[in-house]
C-alpha cells in the first residue's frame, strides 16, 4: 500500500505548483506596474575636441625622391650605340631620330630594323664551290713518278749499224715547289743491230743512271716539263763474228742530254709524251778477243729517244 500512496502524492503535489505559478506571476506583475522605478537624472558626456590627422611619432611624412646616393638619371642610349626609334607594337610608327652627331639618314621602310653601327652580317653557311686549281692534283706535289716507254734513234756515227730500238725506264723524284721536282731517272736501251753489219746473233743494250731535274710550267690544263740529265752509262754487247766466233764486250762512260714532254691532266694523273736527247761518251771499252776492239776511235754515241708516259 505504501508503493501506491508515493505516485499520488507526487501527482497531487504537480497539479498544485503548475495552478499557483502563473498566479504568483500575474500578481508580481500588476505590482511592479503600479510602483514604477524612480527615474535618475543622466549626467552629460563630456565632448572631446576633434583632432587632426598627423603621421606617426618618428616618421614625418616624407616627399617621394630617388634613393640616397643616386640622382635619378635621364634615359641613354647603350654606350657605342646611338639612341634610334622605333615603333612599338600596337602604337603608330614613329619618324626615327638621327644619331647624335651623324647626318640625318632617311627613315628605313615599314617593317625594317636597321642594325646598329658596326654591326658584321654573320657569314654565309652555303658550300662554296671551288674550281680545281692546277696546284691541288696531287702529281703536282710530294712524291712524283714518270714512267715510259718508247723507241730509240741512233743518231751520228755509226749509227748505220743500229736501227730503231725499244727503249723503257723511269723518273722518281720529289717536288720540291709546284714547279721544281729533283729526279732520278733509271733508263734502258735496247739496241737493234743491222744484219749487213758482218755478225751473227747480235745483242747490244745501254743502262743509264742519270740526275735528271725536271721545270714544270703549271698550267690549267697542260703541264709541260723540261730538265737536264747528267750520269753515267754502260753498255753490255755480244755477238758472232764471220768466223764464228762467239765475241763478249763491254763498255761504261759518262750519259748526259736533256728531258722535255707534254703531259694533259687526267684526274689525279697526267699522260702524254716524253722526248729524250742522250749523248754518251766512253771513257772504257774492251772485248773477250783483243784483236776486235769497238769503240777504239773513242766516238761518242748520240740517240733520239720517244716515249709515251705518265705522270703519277
Amino acid at each position: 500500500m505504501r508503493l501506491l500512496d508515493r505516485p499520488v502524492v507526487f501527482s497531487v503535489g504537480f497539479l498544485l505548483a503548475s495552478v499557483l505559478a502563473p498566479s504568483a506571476v500575474r500578481a508580481q506583475t500588476t505590482q511592479d506596474s503600479q510602483n514604477p522605478a524612480p527615474a535618475y537624472p543622466q549626467a552629460p558626456q563630456q565632448a572631446y575636441p576633434q583632432q587632426q590627422a598627423y603621421p606617426q611619432q618618428g616618421y614625418p611624412q616624407q616627399q617621394p625622391y630617388p634613393q640616397q646616393g643616386y640622382p635619378q638619371q635621364q634615359p641613354y642610349p647603350q654606350q657605342g650605340y646611338p639612341q634610334q626609334a622605333y615603333p612599338q607594337q600596337g602604337y603608330p610608327q614613329q619618324q626615327p631620330y638621327p644619331p647624335q652627331g651623324y647626318p640625318q639618314q632617311s627613315p628605313p621602310p615599314p617593317g625594317y630594323y636597321a642594325p646598329p653601327p658596326g654591326y658584321t652580317p654573320p657569314p654565309s653557311y652555303a658550300r662554296p664551290t671551288y674550281a680545281p686549281q692546277p696546284e691541288e692534283l696531287r702529281f703536282r706535289r710530294g712524291f712524283i713518278m714518270i714512267p715510259y716507254l718508247g723507241i730509240n734513234v741512233p743518231t751520228g756515227s755509226g749509227s748505220d749499224v743500229y736501227s730503231t730500238g725499244l727503249r723503257l725506264g723511269a723518273l722518281f723524284g720529289w717536288h720540291v715547289g709546284p714547279a721544281i721536282s729533283l729526279n732520278c731517272e733509271f733508263n734502258i736501251d735496247v739496241m737493234n743491230v743491222n744484219s749487213n753489219s758482218g755478225v751473227s746473233s747480235p745483242s747490244d743494250a745501254f743502262v743509264d743512271i742519270t740526275f735528271s731535274p725536271l721545270y714544270h710550267f703549271v698550267l690549267p690544263q697542260l703541264d709541260i716539263v723540261v730538265g737536264p740529265k747528267l750520269g753515267f752509262f754502260g753498255e753490255s754487247l755480244s755477238y758472232t763474228d764471220v768466223n764464228g766466233n762467239s765475241l763478249t764486250g763491254s763498255g761504261s762512260g759518262v750519259a748526259y742530254g736533256l728531258n722535255a714532254g707534254v703531259f694533259f691532266p687526267l684526274g689525279n694523273m697526267a699522260i702524254g709524251g716524253l722526248l729524250n736527247y742522250t749523248v754518251r761518251s766512253y771513257s772504257s771499252c774492251g772485248s773477250s778477243n783483243s784483236d776486235a776492239d769497238f769503240c777504239v776511235d773513242g766516238t761518242d754515241q748520240k740517240i733520239f729517244g720517244f716515249s709515251f708516259a705518265m705522270i703519277y
